[in-house]
C-alpha cells in the first residue's frame, strides 16, 4: 500500500537495533552496563574519519556513518517537503571571510498531476498556507530559489506519496513492549498509517488541547516529536534540552519570563520526558509478523498514553 512506504530501501533499516539518542552533554554512567565507548566521548567521535585528530588512538572508537541524507530523501518523497542548503558566509570588517559554514532549511510542496507519457507526477509546486512573509523569509533569509521547489525528491521516487494514498495503508500505533504503554496517531489528529505518522500534523487538527498550546510551534504536537521525547534523557543538561516539568521551565526561561506562566501546563505529565527511555519499542501492523502483536492486539491489551503525551507537547510548545 503507498502509505507503507515498503518501497523505500530506508523502511526497517534500523528494525531490531539498538537506538541511541547522543547527546554532547552524556555522562559514562547515563547507561547501567554500557561495553561499549565512553559516552561522555561519543558525541565527539561522530564526525567523518578524515576530520579525526590524526594523533590520537582511535582504535577503541568505531567509525559512523552519517545517514541523514538518506532519511532527508526518504521525507521528501513521503512528505512532500524539500530541504535545501544556503553557504552562509562570516567575514571581518575588511571584508577577509574568517568563517564559512551551511545551513538547511526545508518548505512544503505539493505536486501537480501534470502526466507526460504516463510517467506520473511531473511538476511541484509551494504547499499552500505559506503567507506572503513566509514566502519573503524563505527567499531572502534562508535563500530559497524555485528550483529547490519545483525538483522531484531526492529518493528517485518521481511522485512520491500524494496527500490521496496517505490513509492507503496499514494502520499502525507505537509501543512499549515492556510497558505495553502505546501511543495513537489518531489521538494526535494524524493518519494512523507510517506516511501519516511521518507527515506533518495537519493544521486544521480538532484537538481541544491545542487551543493552550503556543500556536506558532504547534509543529512539535505530533506522534514523531511524543516518541523523540520518551526515548531522550529526563534531565535537562544543555541550553537547548526540553523541560520535563513546571520547575525546570521557569529555571530554564527565569520566572520573569512571559514563557513560565506554562509552567502550570506541566502538571500530571512531569513523568512523560525519557518515560520510555531503554525500552522495547515497536511499531505495530494489521499483519502479524512472528510474535510480535498486532495492532488489534495493543489496541484490545494495552494502555493509551496519547492524551498524557499530547498534553506533555502542548506544554512545551511554550519552551
Amino acid at each position: 500500500m503507498p502509505a507503507d512506504c515498503s518501497q523505500s530501501p530506508l523502511i526497517g533499516r534500523w528494525a531490531g537495533k539498538r537506538v541511541l539518542v547522543q547527546g554532547d552533554y552524556a555522562k559514562d554512567e547515563d547507561i547501567q552496563g554500557w561495553k561499549g565507548p565512553r559516552l561522555s566521548k561519543l558525541y565527539r567521535a561522530m564526525r567523518p574519519v578524515e576530520v579525526r585528530k590524526p594523533k590520537k588512538n582511535w582504535r577503541t572508537t568505531p567509525v559512523f556513518t552519517d545517514i541523514t541524507r538518506d532519511a532527508c530523501a526518504f521525507l521528501e518523497a513521503a512528505c512532500n517537503v524539500r530541504y535545501f542548503e544556503q553557504e552562509q558566509i562570516c567575514t571581518d570588517a575588511t571584508g577577509k571571510v574568517i568563517d564559512r559554514w551551511t545551513s538547511t532549511h526545508s518548505v512544503q510542496v505539493k505536486p501537480v498531476a501534470r502526466h507526460f507519457g504516463g510517467c506520473g507526477i511531473a511538476e511541484y509546486v509551494i504547499a499552500d498556507g505559506y503567507t506572503a512573509d513566509d514566502l519573503a523569509w524563505l527567499k531572502q533569509r534562508c535563500g530559497m530559489k524555485p528550483e529547490d521547489v519545483h525538483r522531484p525528491p531526492r529518493s528517485g521516487d518521481w511522485h512520491g506519496v500524494r496527500p490521496e494514498e496517505i490513509p492507503e495503508g496499514q494502520r499502525r500505533v507505537i509501543v512499549n513492549l515492556d510497558t505495553l504503554e502505546y501511543i495513537d496517531p489518531v489521538k494526535f489528529g494524524q493518519v494512523p498509517t507510517l506516511a501519516g505518522m511521518v507527515s506533518s500534523a495537519p493544521k486544521d487538527r480538532d484537538l481541544p488541547i491545542l487551543k493552550k498550546a503556543n500556536q506558532d510551534h504547534l509543529q512539535i504536537v505530533d506522534v514523531a516529536g511524543g516518541l523523540f521525547v520518551m526515548v531522550c534523557h529526563p534531565e535537562r543538561r544543555g541550553g537547548g534540552d526540553i523541560p520535563a516539568n513546571g520547575n525546570s521551565l521557569i529555571a530554564a526561561v527565569g520566572e520573569r519570563d512571559s514563557r513560565a506562566k506554562a509552567a502550570k501546563l506541566f502538571k500530571g505529565v512531569e513523568d512523560v520526558k525519557g518515560r520510555w527511555r531503554g525500552g522495547h519499542i515497536l511499531g505495530t501492523s494489521e499483519i502479524r509478523y512472528e510474535d510480535w502483536p498486532t495492532t488489534e492486539e495493543v489496541l484490545e491489551s494495552g494502555t493509551d498514553i496519547s492524551d498524557k503525551v499530547v498534553r506533555y507537547l502542548a506544554a512545551i510548545s511554550h519552551y
